[in-house]
């Protein structure tokens, strides 16, 4: 009687392949759940090579991506926050500059003004 290839979900084969990276031998871990050492060599090589376990959950260098992808995005978040805070500066500098440059206007016209009045009877 022919044998039919027995199919496992992803993850079984997942938490089978957690076991072996945990340190568990493959031999015992295949005994323990009825599989082939060889399948498991398997799925742990396209745990890997991020083939197993869906996207972003295989191989170191799939790994060190994330934990630099996560870097960077709090990294911007950091330049986003110091942006911000350098706009409000310049909103703040912005409407100082203005306020002073109303009031060296008006003691100008103030200056003027007196000067004018004190100058009418001078002719």
């Amino acid at each position: 009687m022919p044998r039919t290839k027995r199919r496992f979900t992803e993850e079984f084969r997942l938490g089978v392949v957690q076991e072996v990276l945990a340190g568990e031998s493959q031999a015992a871990v295949a005994r323990r759940h009825s599989v082939s050492a060889n399948s498991i060599l398997e799925w742990t090589k396209a745990y890997r090579a991020g083939s197993l376990g869906g996207e972003g959950t295989g191989g170191p260098d799939v790994q060190r991506l994330l934990v630099q992808t996560r870097a960077d995005e709090a990294h911007i978040a950091e330049l986003q926050r110091i942006v911000g805070q350098k706009e409000d500066e310049i909103t703040f500098l912005k409407r100082t500059a203005r306020l002073k440059e109303q009031q060296t206007a008006a003691a100008a016209l103030r200056k003027i003004g007196a000067g004018s009045r004190s100058g009418k009877g001078a002719r």
